[in-house]
């Protein structure tokens, strides 16, 4: 419930003008209300009004009128330097949930969400549970890079997503050979962020399936901290769980003795290694290799 009366019957009227059709009209009269709230630094006001305007437009099918008023939001949120908190990612969120997936200009709304909330809150990357739903929504509208890189970046939820939708899509190829590629997907993506949990996670669980699925022959290996699957005649999988435990000792002769014994596998990830080298075991690049920031440009400058 709106506690403003003034604030209230502007909504309603603005409510009604979408209910007779009348949406330009509707739309610049929010926008002149809005106007004011801002010059006067009403933040609040004419972030619930924008709100309202968005979620109205939404439920009448206005995409375009919705997407004009998204950034209008971001701006506003911007201006009155709003903080990412749960609330104000959660209003974010909610509107992202109910905008047409075929919206031609999804990607640039998730885009200014996600550098929102990387300018106003507490992650390098941005809101981990605002990734997660980005990361949903870009997947279902069939954006598949763009929804990979925010799920790598997302919550624990995203992760069981990520991992589920790697596993379908392995299945769906019918390329047995290919299941390296796949969880290289999964353990580079994180160890790219630096989440070495969340990559042993995902390692976990996507070979788990696997083993159930193909019954491949294996051996389970344990020693101290260690622990991994040996596999017969697929040295891909066997590469990637070792250098997850070489990530984690952080010593370096693990990486050198580890790209000696899999050299197919050590040029192939040349590039990744090199950056996961300088990050786990201080280990300087012969050649220039780009910063994270530098890797992940893409993520913040597009969807």
């Amino acid at each position: 419930m709106v506690a403003d009366a003034k604030l209230a019957r502007v909504m309603d009227r603005f409510s009604e003008k979408v209910k007779e059709g009348e949406y330009y009209e509707a739309h610049q009269t929010l926008r002149t209300v809005a106007n004011r709230y801002v010059r006067g630094k009403k933040w609040p006001e004419a972030i619930d009004l924008i709100t309202h305007g968005i979620h109205t437009f939404i439920g009448v099918g206005q995409s375009s009128s919705a997407v004009d008023l998204i950034r209008y939001l971001l701006e506003v949120y911007e201006q009155g330097n709003v903080e990412c908190t749960e609330a104000n990612a959660g209003r974010l969120v909610k509107i992202l949930v109910g905008l047409d997936l075929e919206e031609p200009d999804l990607r640039e709304v998730c885009t200014g969400m996600n550098n929102w909330s990387v300018r106003h809150g507490r992650y390098t990357y941005g809101d981990p549970y605002l990734h997660s739903v980005i990361g949903r929504r870009l997947l279902e509208a069939g954006y598949l890079a763009e929804a990979e890189r925010y799920f790598v970046l997302g919550t624990r939820e995203s992760l069981e997503e990520y991992v589920n939708w790697m596993w379908e899509w392995y299945q769906q190829l019918e390329k047995p050979e290919a299941v390296g590629e796949f969880l290289s997907r999964l353990v580079f993506g994180y160890l790219g962020v630096g989440n070495l949990k969340y990559a042993y996670d995902a390692c976990e669980r996507f070979l788990a399936r696997y083993i159930e699925h193909a019954a491949p022959k294996h051996e389970r290996v344990e020693k101290g901290y260690a622990a991994l699957y040996l596999f017969e005649g697929n040295p891909d999988l066997n590469f990637l769980q070792l250098l997850l435990i070489a990530c984690q000792a952080g010593k370096p002769e693990f990486l050198t003795s580890l790209k000696s014994q899999y050299p197919q596998q050590a040029e192939q990830h040349e590039q990744a290694l090199e950056h996961l080298g300088r990050e786990f075991f201080n280990v300087t690049p012969k050649r220039q290799v780009p910063l994270l920031q530098d890797l992940m440009a893409d993520f913040f400058n597009g969807a």
